[in-house]
């Protein structure tokens, strides 16, 4: 048979069976990961917000951080627990950690500890989890795990930032800005970080959240860089440091409403500065990706 009759043969070989659907199907492969993805997502994420923090503090408080850190797993790990693991952000911090958690509703003191943490995921895989490190914190970069306690034991890895004091621009942040809440409890917890020309070193600033405190029932708790509880409602009062910044930490809730709230931070005194940014509570959902 010759070589040209050979080659016709083939061709009507591969169209029959292209036809008749009996060739060999081909995934590309810039699909793949994305099916994959969409059935097998992410077992479990961790995140640090700020991720990176300038120490802030005066006297007693000096060199003072905090970190809101969230975990997000599947929720088919709901109410499961998973350990938040800080030895370098421990070490870094003189061992001075102190840990807070949204989930218990009972609880609103943070617990000292040295260098890992409990969390209990809610009803939609997440939990969050509030860390002050300080006083005496060093500048240095911080590995966090979040080690999910039942098979598959998947860990979870973010990294932190601590940054020595500095004069900054002036103005407020709500670390995170948005929230998503506690599906158990309702609550929330923020950072609101105020940066001030140096010049208002070691006057008192008032931050407050009104919005919030009405939207969560007056359920605030305001806590220090010394992990201390400070007393208010509405407001609280601190000191800027030598570099013109402070900051306190709000624990909201339980039963906190959604939707966005005014920060604000307020010199006391001539020239009455005040500076404003907002914050926004969520509603719970499922955050992890591929869900």
């Amino acid at each position: 048979m010759s070589p040209r009759i050979l080659l016709r043969l083939g061709a009507t070989a591969a169209g029959l069976m292209l036809a008749t659907g009996l060739a060999t199907p081909v995934m590309a492969a810039s699909t793949a990961p994305a099916a994959l993805a969409q059935y097998y997502p992410s077992t479990c994420e961790v995140n640090a917000d700020p991720y990176a923090f300038i120490e802030a503090g005066l006297g007693s408080q000096a060199s003072s951080v905090a970190f809101i850190i969230t975990v997000e797993c599947d929720p088919t790990y709901s109410e499961q627990a998973v350990e938040i693991f800080t030895p370098q952000l421990s070490n870094a911090c003189q061992g001075h950690l102190t840990w807070y958690s949204a989930t218990p509703a009972a609880d609103t003191i943070p617990i000292p500890t040295v260098d890992s943490f409990d969390v209990t995921l809610d009803d939609d895989g997440n939990a969050t989890a509030v860390v002050w490190g300080g006083p005496s914190c060093a500048a240095s970069s911080d590995l966090i795990e979040a080690d999910l306690t039942v098979a598959p034991f998947t860990t979870a890895t973010t990294t932190v930032v601590i940054r020595p004091p500095v004069s900054t621009e002036p103005g407020v942040w709500a670390h995170p800005g948005a929230e998503v809440q506690d599906a158990t409890t309702s609550s929330v917890a923020t950072i609101f970080y105020a940066e001030f020309p140096s010049a208002f070193a070691e006057r008192q600033v008032v931050f407050s959240d009104a919005e919030l405190y009405d939207q969560c029932g007056g359920h605030i708790t305001w806590v220090g860089p010394d992990d201390h509880i400070i007393p208010g409602a509405k407001s609280v009062t601190t000191t800027l440091d030598d570099n013109g910044n402070a900051f306190v930490v709000a624990l909201a809730g339980p039963s906190c409403a959604t939707g966005s709230t005014l920060v604000e931070a307020e010199v006391v005194g001539p020239p009455y500065t005040t500076l404003t940014n907002q914050f926004t509570v969520l509603s719970p959902r499922v955050t992890v990706s591929g869900s």
